[in-house]
C-alpha cells in the first residue's frame, strides 16, 4: 500500500520530525510513503520577482523551490531517498521524497500560473501513480467556511464556486474533479492526525472530494 503525502513548506520547523515519524511507521507497518515537498519560504522570493519574469520561468523556478525543501527534509541521520521519476517512485521502498522537476518536464500538462502550486502537483503525481487520493499536511486544520468554522467535508465543485479557496491552490479542486480524486487536509502540528487519516479513523481536518456521496 502506498500513501501520497504533500508536506507543506509552512511546516519547515517540524518537517523533519514528521518525515521521521512516517519513516518509522512505514517500516513497522510495511507501508510505502511518497512525500511531495511544498515550496513554503523557498518560493516567496520568486513571487516577489514575478513582475519581472514570465509565467513559464516563475513556474519552473517555483517547482525547483520544492526541490530545496525536499533536500532539507531528506538530510539527516535517516538519509531519506530523493526520487526524480515516476518509475523510481514505484520502486522506492518504505519512504522517499519527490523532486518533481523532471517529472513535470516529461509531462508538462499543468498550467504555468500561480493557481498551480505544490497542492496540484501532489495531486498530479498521485494520479500518475494511479492513486485516487492524497494527504495534504499543512499548518492549519483545514478549509474554513465564511464564519471561520472548519468544514469537515466539501465537494470540489462547491469549492470551485467559492471565491476564497482557503488553504488549497485554485487549480486543485478542478484537477480533483476532472480526475475523480480526493484529498484529506490535516494539521501537521498535530502529527497523530496524519496517522488517523492513514488508519481510516475520524480526525480533525477537511476531506475534499469529487463525488456526490
Amino acid at each position: 500500500m502506498t500513501e501520497i503525502l504533500k508536506l507543506g513548506g509552512s511546516l519547515l520547523a517540524k518537517g523533519r520530525e514528521i518525515v521521521h515519524l512516517l519513516s518509522d511507521y512505514a517500516v513497522k507497518n510495511a507501508l510505502s510513503f511518497v512525500i511531495i515537498p511544498g515550496g513554503g519560504p523557498f518560493v516567496e522570493p520568486i513571487k516577489e520577482l514575478s513582475d519581472g519574469i514570465s509565467d513559464d520561468t516563475a513556474h519552473w523556478m517555483a517547482v525547483l523551490a520544492m526541490h530545496q525543501y525536499g533536500l532539507f527534509l531528506a538530510e539527516g541521520e535517516l538519509e531519506i531517498p530523493l526520487v526524480e521519476s515516476i518509475d523510481g517512485l514505484r520502486n522506492a521502498g518504505y519512504i522517499c521524497i519527490v523532486l518533481p522537476y523532471k517529472i513535470l518536464k516529461d509531462d508538462d500538462c499543468l498550467p504555468h500560473t500561480w493557481d498551480v502550486t505544490s497542492d496540484t502537483i501532489a495531486a498530479f503525481i498521485a494520479h500518475k501513480l494511479d492513486e485516487k487520493t492524497f494527504i495534504k499536511v499543512t499548518d492549519v486544520d483545514g478549509i474554513l467556511d465564511e464564519n471561520g468554522v472548519l468544514i469537515n467535508r466539501i465537494n470540489a465543485k462547491e469549492l470551485i464556486e467559492k471565491e476564497h479557496k482557503g488553504c488549497v491552490d485554485a487549480e486543485l479542486p478542478r484537477f480533483l474533479l476532472q480526475n475523480r480524486m480526493s484529498c484529506v487536509i490535516v494539521n501537521g502540528n498535530v502529527p497523530a492526525r496524519i496517522l488517523d487519516v492513514i488508519e481510516g479513523r475520524e480526525t480533525i481536518g477537511t476531506k475534499l472530494v469529487s463525488n456526490k456521496k
